[in-house]
């Protein structure tokens, strides 16, 4: 970190070429606690009160080597770490001891070699990449973040609550003609053997139109493999219109495919949809001084019949789209490991019914809002969901659950932002009538979720 620190100080003076660093990032601490993710507080394994609090700071500068020119690159520093979690100890000169963590003040960073690499480090260069803008289009080569319309195929990750982030080794050209944007690009998502044909290439094309009020777009992904004979077509539709006080947003996608994914799972059939239409806006009311917002969103995601079969039709939401505090956030249920250890982290997820993204699914999820005064919103939101195909082994049991989220936003200063979230969650029958064959069943209690977010954007 150092070392970049330096480079990105030289770069600033004029040995180096006038070069001007545009400094964007952002900091985020936040808090969560649930109770219980178990879902069945009479477990023998019930996880209990869990909580834990974590750190990111994301910095995303710009080094404009001219008008024309311009490298990119994000670090993620502390990225997710847990607070206290690398405790600072030492060893007692005279005794040679370590001293026990009792006495130790304060925390230390951690190093990779504590585990053999197998956690993040607190510090991580994610993406580089270069800008040159050109007399007929934008230029873009490196490692970058994909994104798209609302987030819901290809997601950044850089919304504070962001947990994974879609980056790719990507050379893109862009160009416009007036409101018409046209971009083609190609990945490289896997580098297999050299002289082996087990590459996975990955080919771009997207139009979009785009003003003030309107936005809709249109992009195609081709994957393919040749080594396993996969072809994989994924369209992607999505609009945006700001029609006076309202705003609507609708994106679907369509994947259809053949060939093999590897580790024997070969002659797939892939075919799978997806989408969602929100809308949100605000008014006044007589009778209040304040300004009220309500919105609503509604949701689908195909899923398998039969997962055991050839015939792939489970479509998967970016994981980064995120609807709720704890519904396709927290796995759940979650129970608390006999032998807690480095590897399983104390946690046992063998009995997990929800996992993190939406897949399989049907929600909808209406929202009303109030602002008490210009900073501060309160926030209500209610999502059900069901799944799309049910469980063979329970019929008719196709309900996830309901979930009842209560918000705060404030921003009592430019740049500087406290979110808050209380969530209660009820399992539906697609969770609360599974029998694991060995952890049992019962996981119907309700769950209560919080969270708590200080983040300061520059």
């Amino acid at each position: 970190m150092l070392t970049a620190l330096v480079l990105l100080s030289a770069a600033t003076t004029p040995d180096a070429h006038a070069a001007e660093v545009l400094w964007q990032g952002s900091y985020r601490a936040r808090g969560l606690a649930f109770e219980t993710l178990s879902l069945n507080r009479e477990h023998d394994q019930n996880q209990g009160l869990s909580g834990y609090w974590d750190h990111r700071f994301l910095l995303n500068p710009t080094i404009a080597v001219n008008s024309r020119v311009a490298v990119n690159f994000q670090l993620d520093m502390l990225p997710w770490t847990p607070w206290a979690q690398d405790v600072a100890t030492y060893d007692d000169a005279v005794t040679g001891d370590t001293i026990p963590v009792a006495y130790a003040d304060g925390v230390t960073a951690h190093s990779d070699a504590q585990d053999g690499g197998s956690y993040l480090q607190n510090f991580m260069a994610v993406r580089a990449w270069a800008d040159v803008y050109t007399d007929y289009g934008r230029l873009k080569f490196g490692r970058m973040a994909l994104d798209w319309g609302s987030g819901l195929l290809l997601n950044a990750g850089m919304d504070p609550d962001s947990e994974f982030g879609d980056t790719s080794d990507r050379i893109q050209f862009t160009t416009r003609i007036g409101p018409v944007y046209v971009m083609a690009a190609y990945d490289l998502a896997l580098e297999g053997y050299v002289n082996q044909s087990d590459d996975m290439h990955i080919a771009n094309a997207a139009v979009m139109y785009k003003t003030e009020t309107l936005a809709a777009g249109f992009l195609n992904r081709y994957r393919f493999q040749p080594s396993q004979s996969l072809h994989v077509y994924t369209g992607d539709i999505w609009g945006k219109a700001e029609l006076g006080p309202v705003l609507f947003e609708t994106e679907w996608a369509a994947t259809f495919g053949t060939g093999s994914l590897g580790d024997g799972v070969d002659d797939v059939s892939i075919v799978a949809f997806g989408g969602m239409v929100s809308a949100e806006g605000s008014f006044q009311l007589p009778e209040f001084s304040g300004e009220v917002l309500a919105g609503a969103q509604v949701g689908w995601a195909s899923g398998d019949e039969d997962p055991t079969d050839q015939q792939l039709r489970a479509f998967q939401f970016d994981r980064d789209y995120n609807v709720a505090l704890l519904m396709f956030e927290e796995p759940m249920p979650i129970l608390a490991a006999t032998v807690p250890n480095s590897a399983n982290a104390g946690e046992d997820t063998s009995a997990t019914r929800l996992g993190e993204g939406m897949s399989n699914v049907q929600y909808l999820a209406p929202w009303v809002g109030y602002r008490v005064l210009d900073p501060l919103v309160v926030k209500l939101t209610y999502i059900g969901a069901r799944a799309h195909h049910e469980d063979p082994d329970l019929p008719d049991s196709r309900g996830y659950g309901h979930e009842f989220d209560l918000s705060l936003h404030w921003t009592p200063y430019e740049s500087f932002r406290i979110d808050a979230t209380l969530g209660v969650y009820k399992p539906g029958p697609y969770v609360a009538d599974y029998v694991h064959e060995t952890l049992g069943g019962g996981f119907d209690d309700w769950t209560v979720g919080g969270r708590v977010m200080g983040t300061v954007h520059f």
